[in-house]
């Protein structure tokens, strides 16, 4: 799955400083564990050794790496969790997080220094995140109700060197820039739609190892999603009016 925590030197200090605020075994991000099916995480690629074989839907190795790396002080968990995020492909099954351990090996091959010590609230973070990610695509895609029960995740990435236009226009007017930048791409109906995500560090909350504020929608690709993007802010505005 995707990794709004690690893609760029920010992103990796926003995890890092989550993880060294949490206390061990305060966490609750996992859901039940999943198999260890060929989904990972989409540390971007670039890096990567050569030669490397990478799933083009995630940009991590196609052979999960679950060996300990060189130097590596304390033995960390192999165990994955099952996210609730549908894969396009998987015939009813779902997009699977790395494990504590593929997730520090990903981290190293990027040139980090993660501390073994802290991965398990990094990975904890790591998949709420993305969940909290889906959450928001589907706060769109409800508005495609004969679509949504079938909705999947198609493929996914990191590009934290290529901020969105929205970025760029409140990063000029004075906004600090988001941390992180995925790209997610869903099957609506069959129809691939692109989902612009950008991860921003919001203010901070007692008792949260992290606060982030997530900024989704489709992408301008066409005129749907340039459709979409200006009447979610009415649509939004009338559910508000008619209350719960």
């Amino acid at each position: 799955m995707g990794c709004p925590v690690i893609h760029s030197p920010a992103a990796a200090e926003t995890a890092s400083a989550a993880a060294a605020a949490q206390t061990s075994g305060g966490d609750s991000a996992a859901a039940a564990a999943g198999s260890a099916s060929t989904s990972g995480c989409p540390v971007h690629a670039r890096g990567s050794p050569a030669g490397e074989r990478l799933n083009p839907d995630n940009a991590m190795p196609a052979v999960a790496n679950q060996l300990p790396a060189a130097g590596q002080r304390l033995p960390l968990s192999k165990e994955r969790v099952e996210s609730t995020i549908p894969q396009a492909g998987a015939e009813g099954g779902h997009w699977v997080y790395p494990s504590a351990q593929m997730f520090y090996n990903a981290m190293r091959r990027k040139g980090f220094e993660p501390q073994e010590e802290d991965m398990r609230t990094v990975v904890a973070i790591h998949n709420t995140v993305n969940e909290r990610t889906w959450r928001e695509i589907l706060l769109w895609e409800r508005h495609y109700p004969e679509c949504v029960d079938d909705l999947k995740l198609v493929r996914f990435g990191g590009v934290p060197d290529e901020p969105t236009p929205k970025a760029r226009l409140f990063t000029a007017v004075g906004y600090k820039p988001p941390f992180d930048r995925h790209d997610w791409v869903v099957s609506r109906c069959g129809r691939e739609v692109r989902y612009l995500i950008d991860y921003y560090n919001a203010r901070p909350i007692a008792g949260k190892p992290v606060a982030m504020h997530i900024d989704a929608r489709p992408a301008a690709d066409d005129l749907q999603g340039a459709w979409e993007r200006v009447r979610m802010p009415f649509l939004r505005l009338w559910n508000a009016g008619r209350g719960p």
